[in-house]
């Protein structure tokens, strides 16, 4: 095979590549090996560290047994009992719509927000009045016809009378149609008074249409909405876990502040079934001396709630430093860390109530950096709680 042989420079070529190829590899694996290399060995320093290094500090409160409440923060609405519709009892034409009758009106009770036109009712009124006159009279003649017929019997001594004075049941009829004479009186005088539209409370108009020379049906028309003055409530979401820690909750009291100012309230109600998108649980508070207030929160407003739960009896109030992974608090005994789940009861301001335990040398507050059950570690105290 002589020089520039084809055949030659082919081989040549793949031996190159190959060579290529192990260089590659052996460059990779050196590269791994140099990257584990410094780990290694660092663990093999840690450990020793650990054998013959210094003990990490941690500072320690020594709970006492005490009683104290918590408070669940929660945000709610101002709310009502329910809006009222406004329909008329009476058909006819609008004539008259007072100015406190408009979105954001503020009304009293029995005020006339607005009026029906009310001829076709006070001739309604008239003629049951007069039919009542004519009811009267008759029942007087009757009477009158009734007294005569016992005249004409006193000079019969045979018995035999002429057939009309047979007054027999007459009375109670003609005083069955007086009765009936006045139900129709006060029918109509119902039916007039029903053309004057107003409310049994003192409340606010939410909104309304109405407008003069509109023409409304009993029964049918609805004219607004309006919701009483002093049945404000607060609507606040909460979730089963912290209902639960608040039994019993029907009254329990609560603060609620809104635009700035500071309301208090009790629960008066719960909701019976979730919210099917947050899955939590309604409160219905209500707001004390409403009566009395000089301003109220109007419906709709964003309010902050603070129930506060019931007293606890043997409980610590620890710090909210001390809690540690998934609720958790680090112990100390015998100068080494062991971890504790204490049963939590919900938190103060600023604290952590939970059930009182054996809390050994005391509390760890804060973080241990390489923190783990059984480490060794020097304790100093910190502030008594």
């Amino acid at each position: 095979m002589t020089e520039g042989d084809p055949g030659t420079t082919r081989s040549l070529s793949k031996w190159r590549g190959v060579v290529q190829l192990v260089i590659i590899a052996a460059i990779i694996l050196a590269a791994i090996f140099l990257a584990r290399a410094p780990q290694q060995e660092f663990l093999k320093l840690d450990s020793e560290t650990s054998r013959l290094g210094v003990k990490p500090t941690v500072a320690v409160v020594e709970p006492f047994v005490t009683s104290a409440s918590h408070k669940i923060d929660l945000t709610g609405t101002v709310t009502t009992l329910g809006n009222v519709l406004v329909i008329p009892e009476a058909t006819g034409d609008i004539v008259f719509v007072s100015e406190n009758f408009r979105a954001g009106g503020v009304f009293k009770a029995d005020e006339t927000l607005a009026r029906i036109d009310s001829e076709v009712y006070e001739i309604g009124l008239a003629s049951a009045k007069e039919d009542l006159v004519f009811a009267e009279a008759h029942l007087k003649e009757v009477k009158d016809r009734f007294g005569r017929s016992a005249e004409y019997y006193a000079t019969q001594p045979d018995g035999t009378v002429h057939p009309w004075p047979a007054l027999d049941g007459e009375i109670e009829k003609a005083e069955s149609l007086v009765r009936n004479a006045r139900y129709r009186v006060e029918l109509a005088e119902i039916q007039l008074d029903q053309t004057r539209i107003r409310m049994p409370f003192d409340g606010f108009v939410h909104g309304t249409t109405l407008s003069l020379g509109q023409v409304v049906v009993a029964r049918t028309s609805t004219i607004g909405d309006v919701f009483p003055k002093y049945q404000l409530r607060v609507r606040a979401q909460i979730s089963s876990s912290d209902l639960e820690s608040l039994q019993p909750i029907i009254g329990r009291s609560a603060s609620v502040v809104a635009d700035g100012r500071t309301y208090q309230t009790s629960v008066e109600r719960v909701s019976r079934v979730v919210d099917l998108e947050t899955r939590l649980a309604s409160l219905y508070l209500r707001i004390h001396e409403q009566e009395t207030l000089d301003l109220l929160p109007p419906p709709g407003t964003f309010v902050d709630v603070t129930v506060t739960g019931p007293t606890r009896e043997s409980v610590f109030v620890l710090p909210e430093s001390a809690i540690q992974l998934n609720a958790s608090v680090w112990l100390v005994d015998n100068n080494k860390l062991t971890s504790f789940i204490p049963t939590s009861r919900g938190f103060g301001e600023k604290d952590w109530i939970v059930d009182a335990f054996d809390a050994k040398d005391g509390i760890v507050l804060g973080s241990v950096v390489g923190a783990r059950e059984g480490l060794d570690v020097q304790l100093v105290q910190a502030d008594r709680r």
